[in-house]
């Protein structure tokens, strides 16, 4: 029973980020000054700096981090961005077209006449915003040489040591300070 909990509560935190998630990563991806008013987000490969913008969904978030690890060509960085810019644009597309956010407000009460709905559409998003994902990851993944596929399952080992390095640093700093 816990784990549907989680699973329900995992399905509706991806739902809610939705479309903005993807548009935030393809903001995010910017290495060069755009045409357009968007600012850089990026300075060279080796110094990228983010400032707190999103970098995606779990999934595509992880390898594009990684791909900062993996020394891409101007050309792979190039098609990188067009892959992400495309993707802005569908997601952009998507929501001008309509496509419904989830009422957090009937997903908050379950005997709300409308929660059985409301919480299909929540999975329903969920389930499409991962496909989505994956997808772009896979296009992502595709940009790669041989060499870089190779080296990519090293470098998410070293960011999940990393993050699981930060976590224990935060749980002990956090044990410290509910203990003061």
């Amino acid at each position: 029973m816990k784990l549907n909990k989680s699973v329900s509560l995992w399905v509706l935190a991806a739902a809610t980020i939705g479309v903005g998630g993807a548009v935030g990563i393809a903001s995010a991806q910017t290495t060069a000054p755009a045409a357009t008013t968007t600012a850089p987000a990026t300075t060279a490969p080796a110094g990228h700096k983010w400032h707190g913008r999103h970098h995606g969904g779990m999934m595509l978030g992880m390898t594009l981090r990684a791909t900062k690890q993996l020394n891409l060509s101007a050309e792979q960085q190039a098609s990188i961005k067009s892959i992400m810019a495309s993707a802005r644009a569908q997601m952009k597309a998507a929501h001008a077209a309509g496509q419904a956010p989830v009422d957090m407000t009937v997903l908050g009460n379950p005997g709300d006449a409308n929660y059985a709905t409301a919480l299909q559409s929540a999975k329903t998003l969920a389930a499409n915003h991962i496909q989505q994902e994956s997808e772009l990851q896979g296009q992502i993944y595709n940009v790669l040489t041989a060499q870089q596929k190779a080296q990519l399952p090293t470098v998410l080992a070293s960011m999940k040591a990393q993050a699981q390095q930060r976590r224990q640093q935060w749980e002990q700093n956090h044990a410290k300070s509910s203990a003061g």
